[in-house]
């Protein structure tokens, strides 16, 4: 427990039921019942810098953090207590991993020799991810999620660094390993998991966007932008996405990510955050105090720079139509830009 907590690097807000939840380095959790003027830090049973959270309801809630950690609340987050961490993930993915393998292994054995050759690809795809688990299980609890989904309060989804995904059916107590849900035969980092409409969306390196139109049962590889990391997505009901990541990158889909257009931000600051605001427009914020405001065709209507420069990591829209931006000195209230400045 720190005074300080509420000043200190922020990562995430989620505004539940009129309260808000803000997450951290340190494994800080703070909340505010009075949209950011005062903040209450709750016990977290961590130390590790929490990424990301999501609550299904006002009460039961999940956040993730360096080191493989999950943490659940039942109470709002009042209260909470670890489910996971990286020693047990990477023991889940490791386990599903071999499993696949002697699986395929069998398979191969018992196949004519002239079918062989056609199943070495495979057989070679499924060892490399059995070697890649055994080597982060001899690593340690080095990977971090990055970011999570709840359907209810059962089942869900938590991503993170070099291909890591896992996903539960009893709210956390269990997990299963998911990778071979995916094409990312080179485990490139899932950087942010989001639900827009009845779709599923997954963004990640090397240009890589994933859909799913089964609640992650299956995933598919979209038509690429470009070719650089994307950090985060949002969009609307209707099918109009934003998607954004390195150095000033923002993109814009109105069919649900089957075709995109590219957006001239005028910068080259990194994006880390994006929300859509009630009118339609969006709010993306990142590297160097960036923020940027997009009006509903994705043209540029506003820009401004946080006087620290220093990086945003989350903006949130206010409930007086102003915006809550989380970063290096906790939470703050600024306004909506328009023009430059």
């Amino acid at each position: 427990m720190s005074p300080l907590a509420a000043h200190s690097l922020l990562l995430d807000i989620e505004r539940v039921d009129g309260k808000l939840i803000a997450v951290g380095e340190r494994g800080h959790i703070v909340t505010s019942t009075d949209e950011g003027g005062s903040w209450q830090q709750a016990p977290v049973p961590v130390r590790v810098t929490l990424t990301n959270t999501f609550f299904v309801d006002d009460s039961y809630g999940w956040t993730v953090g360096h080191d493989g950690v999950v943490l659940k609340t039942e109470d709002g987050g009042k209260s909470w207590r670890k489910l996971l961490d990286g020693n047990v993930a990477n023991q889940i993915m490791l386990e599903h991993a071999q499993a696949r393998l002697a699986d395929f292994e069998e398979t191969y054995d018992a196949a004519p020799e002239e079918q062989r050759e056609e199943m070495e690809g495979e057989l070679e795809s499924r060892t490399y991810m059995a070697d890649d688990a055994q080597a982060f299980t001899n690593e340690g609890p080095s990977r971090p999620f990055l970011d999570l989904w709840f359907k209810d309060r059962n089942e869900g989804i938590v991503v993170g660094a070099f291909g890591l995904i896992l996903h539960t059916t009893d709210g956390g107590e269990t997990w299963q390993a998911w990778f071979d849900r995916m094409e990312n035969p080179t485990l490139f980092h899932l950087n942010a998991i989001k639900q827009i409409g009845d779709e599923l969306y997954i963004t990640a390196e090397a240009g890589t966007l994933f859909r799913s139109s089964d609640w992650g049962q299956s995933w598919e590889i979209l038509d690429s932008p470009y070719d650089g990391s994307f950090f985060g997505i949002t969009g609307n009901d209707q099918g109009r996405i934003i998607a954004y990541g390195l150095r000033g990158h923002a993109f814009q889909s109105e069919d649900w990510g089957d075709t995109w257009d590219t957006i001239d931000t005028g910068v080259d600051a990194s994006f880390f955050s994006g929300t859509m605001l009630d009118d339609g427009s969006v709010v993306l914020v990142g590297a160097g105090g960036i923020s940027l405001h997009l009006d509903a065709d994705g043209n540029v209507i506003g820009t401004s720079r946080d006087s620290s420069r220093l990086p945003l990591s989350k903006v949130l829209e206010s409930e007086d139509k102003g915006l809550l931006i989380a970063g290096p000195h906790g939470v703050h209230a600024v306004a909506v830009s328009e023009g430059k400045k």
